[in-house]
């Protein structure tokens, strides 16, 4: 029994760590498509929104411009009509919980499985 427990524990770790998508390089570009991404719907300055900082609800969006934005941020990234489905509600509660471009980042990149064989 102690070996499946440690086997449970240290799988996730592993894996989380081994994906390349969570490299700071990609969650640094990926948070500047979503910064990108919100200021062309809530047309302002990209230069205004502060990846670390800025609060998309604070911004001037609101729920149904938050999914127009997970939306387009998964077309971008080339995330499949399946998994988007799975992921907009991960996007978007964790939106709820912290309205950062970077926030935004780090959950799809630590959301998504690569599709690379």
């Amino acid at each position: 029994m102690p070996n499946e427990r440690t086997t449970h524990q240290t799988a996730p770790a592993t894996t989380l760590a081994t994906t390349p998508a969570s490299t700071p390089a990609s969650v640094s570009a990926t948070a500047e498509t979503v910064r990108r991404i919100w200021a062309e719907l809530l047309e302002v300055d990209a230069e205004s929104i502060d990846i670390h900082q800025s609060d998309f609800f604070e911004l001037g969006g609101y729920s149904l411009l938050a999914l127009q934005a997970i939306g387009r941020l998964l077309a971008e990234q080339g995330v499949d009509e399946v998994e988007a489905v799975e992921l907009e509600g991960a996007l978007l509660n964790r939106l709820f919980e912290d309205a950062t471009p970077l926030a935004q980042a780090e959950c799809l990149l630590t959301t998504t499985t690569p599709t690379t064989p």
